[in-house]
């Protein structure tokens, strides 16, 4: 049985909550990080960095507990393809939040309006000021809230998938007694960009994207996986986008796709056309967001964003 065969039957919807971000910001490459965002959760003067028990949705997403102006917790999706903290609007109305004005914002799928609010966040000891989040259905986001890099993105993040916790603060030292892969990384329009990636020798473009449970490929990496292999079995699956557009993607095995220091086995990813790839300029290169279907079958995954480094510490006998 293909990957795929497996999962047939986990494919009644497929949600890419991921790349999320206000309208309007200009798109460029740095090798730096952005400037930290208002809200921002600010470690203690000096402290180490700071574990918190996480837990697993139901789409296989990690979740913090996350509180609101004080209270709660609430789960929020630990989403790194997220620009923009987003909060569910029946949570926002529960709790009396400032509103703010109606603000255009980027999904998978497209452009659309969305209420904002103002709050402060805080997970495990890091508290941020109160900032813009946006507002968007429970039901879209599949939960209570999407953690994005405008809080987190100016630190070290590890997703620890075998403890189940998440971590935030300085880059971990090296994970002894196992097989680490680290892979360069650079900024495009405030995320990680990896580049040391590719299909058969032909270079491709990844993203690490937490906040999507399926890893999707764009139309050009299609294009090419049908020029090299004709007799793909295609399957047919919905894409929705945390702003809740749906989009028909097209599944199938992708095999020898190479990132960093080692090789995947044939995986399904989906394909399509999403506006994320065309909002990057990556319509003609080849490009991937590798989602937690993936991430999730490595022991962990450390974004550190300060230095441009992505690491990935492979199970025992895993991938």
């Amino acid at each position: 049985m293909t990957p795929l065969d497996a999962d047939r039957r986990r494919f009644a919807a497929l949600l890419a909550g991921a790349a999320l971000w206000p309208a309007g910001r200009a798109l460029a490459i740095t090798p730096e990080p952005p400037p930290i965002a208002p809200g921002a959760l600010a470690p203690p003067a000096g402290a180490p960095s700071t574990s918190i028990g996480a837990g697993i949705d139901w789409t296989s997403r990690m979740t913090a507990p996350v509180r609101i102006e004080g209270q709660g917790p609430f789960p929020f999706v630990v989403d790194t393809g997220a620009n923009r903290t987003v909060i569910a609007a029946e949570l926002a109305m529960k709790l009396a939040l400032p509103e703010g004005e109606l603000e255009p914002v980027q999904g998978v799928a497209g452009m659309q309006m969305a209420p904002t609010a103002f709050a402060s966040l805080t997970v495990g000891d890091r508290t941020g000021r109160r900032g813009p989040v946006s507002l968007l259905p429970s039901a879209a986001i599949g939960g209570q809230g999407l953690l994005g890099l405008d809080r987190i993105g100016d630190q070290c993040v590890t997703l620890d998938f075998r403890a189940q916790q998440l971590v935030i603060g300085p880059a971990p030292p090296r994970w002894a007694g196992t097989y680490e892969v680290s892979v360069r990384a650079h900024w495009r329009d405030g995320q990680l960009t990896m580049v040391d990636a590719d299909l058969a020798g032909i270079p491709v473009i990844a993203f690490i994207d937490s906040g999507a449970d399926t890893t999707i490929g764009n139309m050009a990496l299609h294009h090419f996986c049908l020029e090299r292999d004709a007799s793909v079995k295609w399957l047919k699956v919905p894409v929705i986008s945390a702003t809740g557009q749906t989009m028909q993607a097209e599944m199938a095995d992708l095999p020898n796709l190479r990132v960093g220091g080692f090789r995947l086995p044939d995986w399904p990813v989906a394909f399509v056309d999403l506006h994320t790839f065309s909002m990057w300029g990556l319509t003609e290169r080849p490009a991937i967001l590798l989602g937690m279907d993936l991430l999730s079958r490595f022991d962990r995954v450390s974004l550190d964003f300060a230095r441009g480094v992505v690491r990935f510490r492979l199970p025992p006998g895993a991938i």
